[in-house]
């Protein structure tokens, strides 16, 4: 069984077992997102041409269409050479990727949209330490910016702001799970870095504020909030909101209403990775 696995999350990157692959260029990596984002269905050729072209493309845009098609098609076959009996589909009005049946394909929008589902659905359920891995993977499921080195129109230019505004609510869900858990100091971690890189964000300035409050540690909170304060100064050119305030200002007081989480969950083993598998069994 041969396994290979396409990396989006971050710089592209093709992996064949172990064998990291060569990557196609150019509107033939555009091409290649937005089948590799859409798998099991075909992608239809007006929506390729608006990607690959805009709004107004040229009167050769049909014809190289199908040349970079042509060409995708080639580097499959040269890359993936099991992928010579499936491949590249047509299907009449688009195209779609196909895989051998003794491949098993992971892709790793997938599996973190997955994780990311799952993960929210156990905390709806209460179950938070079952939510755990989930969220964990999912939060630490991006290798850099989403998309960052293909080619970008208007559809792939949304999808890769959607999946940054599904990965940074990922980090928050994750800290705010390990606070309710109890277990502070893995939280203080994951936000400390994060609000370094992400310094707008009120949530993750409050989820950090909790769990300096809830080790006890009142000079962090105090540092925390000023931190807070100056970074959406100026970034934003904003005061802290009233959230974020009020939180603050009851910790001072130590408002007996903030009261520390449970102890966190013993160790259990995270979930099992599920392949996605050839297409045409998931």
């Amino acid at each position: 069984m041969v396994h290979v696995s396409f990396s989006l999350l971050g710089p592209l990157e093709i992996r064949r077992d172990d064998q990291v692959l060569s990557r196609p260029g150019g509107k033939k990596r555009s091409l290649l997102a937005m089948l590799l984002l859409t798998p099991q269905r075909a992608v239809a050729r007006n929506r390729l041409t608006a990607e690959l072209w805009g709004a107004a493309p040229p009167r050769s845009a049909a014809a190289n269409l199908r040349t970079h098609v042509s060409g995708l098609r080639s580097w499959l076959g040269d890359c993936l050479p099991e992928t010579a009996e499936s491949g590249l589909l047509s299907t009449g009005n688009g195209w779609a990727l196909g895989f051998a049946q003794r491949m098993t394909v992971t892709i790793d929008v997938h599996g973190f949209e997955r994780d990311l589902r799952t993960g929210r659905q156990l905390v709806d359920a209460n179950d938070l330490c079952g939510a755990e891995p989930y969220l964990r993977r999912a939060a630490l499921a991006c290798r850099g910016v989403p998309l960052q080195d293909i080619p970008q129109g208007a559809l792939l230019s949304a999808r890769a702001a959607v999946l940054t505004a599904q990965w940074l609510s990922a980090v928050e869900e994750y800290a705010d799970l390990l606070i309710k858990l109890g277990d502070y100091e893995r939280a203080r971690t994951v936000l400390h870095d994060f609000v370094g890189d992400h310094p707008a964000r009120e949530r993750a300035w409050r989820g950090l504020l909790l769990a300096c409050y809830h080790q006890g540690d009142l000079a962090a909170v105090v540092s925390t909030y000023r931190s807070a304060r100056r970074a959406l100064a100026e970034e934003l050119g904003v005061e802290p909101g009233a959230e974020l305030t009020v939180l603050y200002r009851s910790m001072l007081r130590r408002d007996p209403r903030l009261s520390r989480s449970r102890p966190a969950c013993p160790q259990r083993p995270g979930p099992r990775t599920v392949p996605l598998g050839s297409f045409l069994e998931v």
